[in-house]
């Protein structure tokens, strides 16, 4: 008997005759066909739905479908989107596992790898002409039997199960009894571990939410995550509702989902912890300085004068005139800061909150104050994150590292994905030159090009690490190219002469980089050695590039 993984769009799958040596042509026609109404690949359905399948084979002597136990053969007719429960008064012939009418609608209710087995007998000769989704296309012809040749074929449907959400919320690294109704208490700011322990039903994502309880059918969304496992930190008073919605999507995936909500309230409380700065300060796109605490501010005005922002110029110091400080609307917790001048990429800013400034947190704490707090700036990577730090593993296509042709070359050397040296991520360019080989060449291309503006300058850098004990030429270089213009070198930088300090992260910056045409691919000669005489290791990270931006 033979298997079969369909893939098929509504699947017809063609049998025809071919004549055998041994026998005479016959004066009837017959082949076999095989029809299923599953219109995605491979057969892959939700439980509690059902397959129509169509023996459409001609002139057979013999008939039989065969089911597994737990599944059932249903009556229709059938409207679309009808319920489980008309399908449970449609089942004919409960616990019979075998039919012989040419259409049958199977109806599954086992969950895993099922089988719907077509058995046919001819008089004559013919051949199977298939498609399966791990033999790909293939013949199989029918096998002789006491003079008879039967077709027996086996199709094979996955059926994934409803979904069951599974969680774990722990406090304090507690793991806590989420069953009961008794209410859970938080203190503002602090967070609880939200873990998706899910597996019945295959899912592919989440979404946890605190929100209020719904008044009208109305809720406000407080707090969220889509990770596995998350820290939802509590930063509003009042008491609030829990809970996960956990989906399966995906391409010629049966989609589902479900949601679980936690029985037992969240009531946040005033915190007994200082109400202090948490977390980075960081400038926003739109040059906003966001500064993040652990609790909600109460509304204020005219406070700028008990802030301070500084701009340091190699050792300059200059106050930055503040235009406005406030609390952020969609999130209290932050304040936003707006200067009445620009901010420049490379600008070094600190911000300084000072005492006595009145302003207070929702459950009535006063602020810690803090000074010269450095502020983290916005930037901006136009190379895709995969190219510009390789964490998923490479040789993923476009906007990927490949190798561009080195590890396919006798006289270059090789280049992978590495964990073992990183500047950050997980993951590094890790290129190997032995004596006799002359160079390593990775590549990537970008899905979407990156258009430059005439005459504008742009800066380009990456970094650098050397294994410890390399051999590296005198003459041993890298550069990048632009593919579409070879002459086009954005950074050549050579080795040292063997001077570079090898074991440690060295940074190349190029900042008056001008392009005339579209980037869509680069050529990265990571080294390139004349001699071939290097015997050397180096990691490659952090690859950059955005526009120059320069304070007047």
């Amino acid at each position: 008997m033979k298997k079969i993984y369909l893939i098929a769009v509504v699947l017809i799958t063609s049998f025809w005759a071919c004549q055998d040596d041994d026998y005479d042509k016959p004066n009837v026609f017959s082949d076999v066909g095989l029809y299923h109404s599953q219109a995605q690949a491979p057969l892959d359905i939700n439980i509690f739905e059902y397959i129509t399948f169509a023996n459409t084979s001609q002139n057979f002597t013999h008939h039989e479908w065969t089911i597994d136990e737990g599944n059932f053969f249903l009556e229709g007719p059938f409207q679309w989107r009808d319920s489980m429960e008309l399908y449970e008064k449609q089942i004919i012939n409960p616990g019979e596992t075998k039919s012989e009418e040419k259409t049958i609608n199977v109806y599954f209710k086992k969950s895993g790898w099922n089988e719907v087995r077509m058995f046919n007998i001819f008089d004559e000769y013919v051949e199977f002409r298939g498609y399966s989704f791990e033999r790909g296309y293939y013949t199989q012809p029918a096998e002789n039997v006491a003079g008879k040749w039967v077709i027996d074929t086996t199709l094979m449907v996955y059926v994934r199960d409803t979904i069951v959400p599974e969680i774990e919320v722990k406090q304090a690294g507690a793991l806590l009894d989420i069953t009961g109704t008794d209410t859970i208490y938080v203190e503002a700011g602090d967070a609880l571990e939200f873990t998706d322990k899910t597996t019945i039903g295959e899912p592919t994502g989440r979404n946890w939410f605190i929100r209020t309880f719904p008044v009208d059918g109305q809720t406000e969304h407080i707090a969220g995550s889509n990770l596995e496992v998350a820290n939802i930190v509590f930063k509003k008073l009042g008491v609030f509702q829990g809970g996960i919605n956990v989906s399966r999507s995906g391409q010629n995936i049966p989609a589902d989902n479900d949601r679980l909500i936690i029985p037992r309230p969240f009531k946040v409380i005033p915190s007994s912890k200082p109400f202090e700065l948490t977390g980075v300060v960081r400038e926003q796109e739109d040059e906003t300085i966001r500064i993040p605490f652990n609790g909600e501010f109460v509304p204020f005005f005219q406070k700028e004068s008990f802030f301070e922002v500084k701009l340091d110029q190699g050792g300059t110091i200059t106050n930055l005139q503040i235009k406005s400080v406030a609390v952020n609307e969609d999130d209290a917790t932050f304040l936003d800061i707006v200067l009445d001048e620009p901010i420049y990429r490379p600008d070094v800013i600190t911000v300084s909150l000072l005492d006595g400034s009145g302003i207070e947190s929702t459950d009535t704490r006063i602020p810690v104050s803090f000074t010269d707090e450095p502020v983290i700036m916005h930037n901006v990577n136009l190379l895709p994150p995969m190219v510009a730090s390789p964490d998923d593993g490479g040789f993923q296509g476009d906007d990927s590292w490949n190798d561009g042709g080195t590890n396919n070359n006798a006289s270059w050397g090789n280049m992978e994905v590495s964990t073992e040296e990183v500047a950050t991520g997980t993951h590094s360019l890790k290129c190997i030159l032995k004596p006799g080989e002359n160079r390593v060449q990775p590549s990537a291309t970008l899905s979407q090009p990156i258009i430059f503006e005439p005459g504008v300058d742009y800066t380009f850098s990456y970094k650098r690490f050397i294994e410890p004990g390399s051999v590296v030429s005198g003459g041993a270089r890298s550069g990048f190219f632009f593919i579409s213009n070879w002459g086009d070198q954005w950074i050549w930088t050579n080795y040292g002469n063997g001077n570079e300090p090898q074991g440690v992260w060295n940074e190349f910056i190029k900042t008056d980089v001008k392009q005339t045409q579209v980037f869509s691919r680069m050529m990265f000669r990571a080294i390139i050695d004349g001699t071939n005489s290097c015997d050397a290791v180096v990691y490659y990270d952090d690859f950059y590039l955005v526009k120059t931006e320069v304070r007047p």
